[in-house]
């Protein structure tokens, strides 16, 4: 998988024991190379767009477009901060420690960098995927009412919360009484 300004990969940590089997398997978010500079040519273009558009009098009365990009690009500067990440990533553990229906994957902190994060590999069958989640006995509409929970407990409880829930983000793991679907199917 890829992201416009990282790449994501699947790995396995070197075991401890050294007997040459594979170790824990893990994730590895790396940014792209050159993505500083190319985030501040662009957000540079776009300030120069911000001020233009200033001059479209609609425009003008109903937003400060300029004071609107500014935001915007410090959001951008924050989803290149992968050491924030991390302790986001903390944070939500510890906030869902004690609740099963949510499983946040640990953090390796000792591999994590300002260009990369490596955490646990929790693949499973993403959110969307309807089918998967009622071949394991998974009640669709039980997911969305523990996601909207778990997102209201974020919002209007602890002021904090996944501000990326795309598909690739939200996995579903099948209950533990039921065997899993095989690989691809």
């Amino acid at each position: 998988a890829a992201a416009s300004l990282g790449q994501t990969h699947r790995a396995w940590l070197l075991p401890q024991n050294g007997d040459g089997a594979r170790g824990t398997a893990v994730v590895i978010k790396v940014q792209r190379p050159n993505i500083a500079a190319i985030v501040d040519t662009d957000l540079a273009a776009l300030r120069i767009v911000a001020r233009w558009t200033m001059r479209y009098k609609p425009i003008a009365r109903r937003a400060d477009v300029p004071a609107l990009m500014e935001e915007f690009a410090k959001t951008l500067w924050e989803e290149l901060d992968y050491r924030a990440e991390v302790e986001n990533g903390e944070r939500f553990a510890e906030m869902y420690a004690n609740d099963s229906r949510v499983y946040i994957p640990a953090m390796v902190r000792q591999h994590c960098a300002d260009r990369v994060i490596v955490m646990e590999n929790v693949e499973s069958p993403k959110i969307t995927d309807v089918a998967v989640m009622e071949a394991a006995g998974i009640d669709p509409a039980e997911v969305a009412e523990v996601l909207l929970d778990v997102y209201f407990d974020q919002v209007f409880r602890e002021a904090f919360f996944h501000a990326d829930p795309h598909p690739g983000n939200l996995f579903i793991r099948p209950r533990p009484d039921i065997p899993r679907p095989p690989e691809g199917g």
